[in-house]
């Protein structure tokens, strides 16, 4: 059977190592896991070599973007001006500085995975009282499908949560400006624009409930269909282009598969709902992380019927589910529920660790006979 390459057995065991000993012994943050951890993770993603779904089109584009662009293309496509650039400015800015300062392809990775760990690292563990189990949420697997694969919406959404600070601060020009440099690397990042609002709504265990239940009840109904307009009059052309192109898209427009996913969604959502006023009393901010974790579970079950939307416009908000809204709850609640829930999600890594090292994992490159690193 196919199983990751050592190098991210190395990780996995040091997160449970990790997390384990910050909340049963320690019972308090340390920054030198995450530390260690962002670094093994740097590595692994940012020097490998032909690793990950989306490589071979990265490599591609970046002699096409070198090539092919000018500064003055890059600097038309940073001020929405008309351009012939598809791709977002920032990352074609990125590429062709490598390129043109002779450095080989794996320093664009390097360089995309420092950035991407580092803002997403840094925001776990401002907001998070137990971040090693957050960077193991984080590793299994959503490093692999973001920052090792989709790697410009993976570099959107760390921006997009370094932009917690600045809800949290109310300092709008901040957060519009960090929404601005997101959507330099992905436009799906104008999805989470309403999150410095959102965070506001008063929520509660009833409130949560019937969100979800609404959102999955219209998913049949397709409403989305109707915003191709607005995005129109309120966009930029390559971003309301984007979505009204892939509203019906031959490979991504079909609805999304019922499967483990959705169990894992589901065991998430209860445990939001179950936990939501122990959260709410013993960790600061969890109501803004809540709001965030929710809305995007309900973007989840709106888009249901439109896979490339389900999947890539919620993502920013799904960080909060995950990796700061678990966790802190893990730190909310005591004793035997606290062992309980622990087990639960050191349980759902394991099984992720095989499941994702057969299928996704194997495809990819990342299991021991095919990975690949620029240091060996």
């Amino acid at each position: 059977m196919p199983i990751l390459h050592p190098i991210f057995i190395i990780i996995f065991l040091f997160l449970a190592f990790a997390s384990y000993y910050e909340i049963f012994r320690l019972q308090k943050k340390q920054s030198i896991f995450m530390w260690i951890a962002g670094i093994l993770i740097v590595i692994a993603v940012g020097l490998r070599i032909n690793v990950g779904a989306d490589y071979p089109v990265y490599k591609m584009l970046f002699t096409g973007f070198s090539l092919y662009t000018t500064y003055g293309d890059v600097w038309d496509k940073a001020l929405f001006r008309p351009n012939t650039e598809e791709i977002e400015w920032i990352f074609v800015l990125l590429n062709k500085l490598v390129f043109d300062f002779g450095m080989p392809f794996y320093m664009v990775t390097l360089v995309m995975a420092t950035i991407a760990v580092s803002l997403k690292f840094t925001a776990i563990y401002n907001n998070v009282a137990f971040p090693a189990l957050a960077a193991f949420f984080y590793f299994m697997p959503i490093m692999f499908f973001e920052d090792s694969g989709q790697m410009r919406q993976g570099l959107g959404i760390a921006v997009c949560v370094a932009s917690f600070k600045f809800i949290k601060e109310r300092n709008l020009f901040m957060f519009l400006l960090c929404i601005y440099l997101a959507l330099g690397f992905h436009k799906t990042s104008v999805a989470f624009l309403p999150a410095y609002w959102l965070v506001k709504i008063p929520m509660n265990q009833r409130r949560i409930f019937w969100v979800l239940v609404v959102s999955l009840l219209v998913s049949p109904l397709e409403l989305y269909r109707f915003a191709g307009g607005l995005f129109g009059s309120l966009t930029p052309q390559d971003i309301s282009g984007a979505y009204t192109g892939y509203l019906d898209d031959r490979y991504y427009g079909t609805e999304v598969e019922t499967g483990l996913n959705d169990i894992v969604k589901i065991i998430f959502i209860i445990i939001l709902i179950r936990y939501d006023k122990e959260g709410c009393d013993e960790v600061w901010w969890y109501e803004y992380m809540r709001n965030l974790a929710v809305f995007g579970m309900a973007l989840f079950y709106f888009f249901r019927s439109n896979e490339i939307f389900a999947v890539r416009l919620p993502g920013a908000y799904m960080f909060f589910v995950t990796m700061f809204c678990m966790p802190n709850l893990v730190y909310a609640v005591r004793d035997r529920t606290r062992q309980i829930l622990y087990m639960g999600f050191i349980s759902y890594f394991v099984a992720m660790f095989f499941y994702f090292g057969k299928g996704n994992g194997n495809r990819g490159g990342f299991t021991s006979d095919r990975y690949q690193n620029a240091l060996w």
